[in-house]
């Protein structure tokens, strides 16, 4: 009787072991959204319609007066976690409700975490079902776990929706995500440029190698070589096109080494510094190649607690808005909302100027 009651013991442990185990193992398995998405109702407006594109490059044309409106989310970090991505996408879309864009574009860390592929797809309905063009790049969490899709599967997803700009780029450089965006106004001159290009995720083996890299903070990439070599040939051809001195502007996720510099100088245009800058940590040469350009301005993600703005040899370099709920930030600190980061950036373009102006959520959707 004593070895079969502590046979029964063992065996209750094991189960309470196992079941314990299991839902903590589901706690963290990432899901679906569920948001319900069917029920979205689109906008209402088509404002733009795509004129021309190919493998590096989409031609938008604005189909009414005013300035081109361009709403930008990064960092949401949709993992399927219930609370924090439906609070994630219900402010998006509350966000693009309110502010009625032209284009929506996403900073990267968009879809992250295991078993993202359905979630790729549910992210992508979304804007469809509001009925907004949309594009971007990603950033270094895509793709960094083991159980997640490839940034190439995740690029060939979004961009298989009607609205989607995003594109892949040429196949004979490195990265997804590398084209750019041609924006006109509604008579069909050129408005703005805006390049994306893709940023990685850290170094491999081989490029610590190479670069000498002996930092102790995480090595982040940045664009290699071949695509900053692919943005000044495609730069200095839209030239053909829109003339010499036309308006560009750049996207990518993981911030250039020169906005390292310029947050040690603290003499910012706008915004908050809550972190260092985790930038890229090797010299490319792509802020030489966006000055030759003439590049007016550069915008990024990758930093939660970071929304400032600097100028450095004329450019603008600045963090869009983190959006997220997902991963760190102030609103995992135990702050009130008020002082939280997350919401959105907005762009306005207009033939001689641009604005770009950032928002909280908790201000801007009261």
């Amino acid at each position: 009787m004593k070895k079969k009651k502590i046979i029964k013991i063992i065996l209750c442990v094991l189960l309470v072991i196992l079941i314990a185990g299991g839902a903590i193992a589901y706690s963290q398995l990432p899901h679906p959204l569920n948001y319900k998405i069917k029920d979205i109702q689109p906008l209402g407006h088509d404002t733009v319609s795509i004129v021309s594109e190919d493998t590096d490059s989409v031609t938008i044309k604005k189909n009414d007066g005013g300035p081109f409106r361009i709403i930008c989310f990064t960092d949401m970090h949709l993992d399927g976690k219930n609370k924090t991505s439906n609070m994630t996408v219900s402010n998006m879309i509350a966000a693009i409700r309110k502010e009625q864009p032209d284009l929506v574009l996403l900073g990267g860390d968009n879809v992250t975490s295991a078993f993202n592929n359905k979630r790729s797809h549910q992210l992508a309905e979304i804007f469809e079902k509001l009925g907004v063009y949309w594009g971007g790049v990603l950033g270094n969490h895509e793709a960094d776990n083991p159980y997640s899709i490839s940034r190439e599967n995740m690029v060939d997803i979004f961009s298989s929706y009607d609205r989607c700009i995003m594109r892949k780029g040429p196949d004979n450089i490195d990265g997804n995500c590398n084209y750019a965006i041609n924006l006109l106004d509604k008579d069909g001159n050129h408005l703005e440029t805006i390049f994306c290009l893709d940023t990685y995720d850290e170094l491999s083996e081989e490029q610590i190698e190479r670069y000498n890299y002996t930092g102790d903070r995480t090595p982040y990439d940045g664009a290699h070589e071949n695509q900053v070599e692919w943005f000044g040939k495609k730069a200095a051809a839209l030239e053909k096109d829109y003339g010499k001195g036309y308006k560009s502007i750049m996207l990518m996720h993981i911030p250039l080494p020169v906005m390292s510099k310029a947050a040690e100088s603290e003499e910012y245009l706008f915004g908050v510094k809550g972190e260092n800058v985790c930038s890229t940590v090797y010299e490319n040469g792509l802020f030489d190649a966006m000055k030759k350009a003439g590049v007016s301005a550069a915008y990024f993600g990758h930093d939660h607690y970071n929304s400032f703005g600097a100028e450095v040899d004329g450019i603008r370099l600045a963090y869009l808005e983190t959006s997220g709920y997902g991963s760190y930030g102030y609103n995992r600190d135990g702050l009130p909302e008020s002082e939280w980061l997350q919401g959105y950036s907005i762009l306005e373009i207009l033939p001689d100027t641009d604005s770009f102006t950032q928002y909280r959520y908790y201000d801007a959707l009261k």
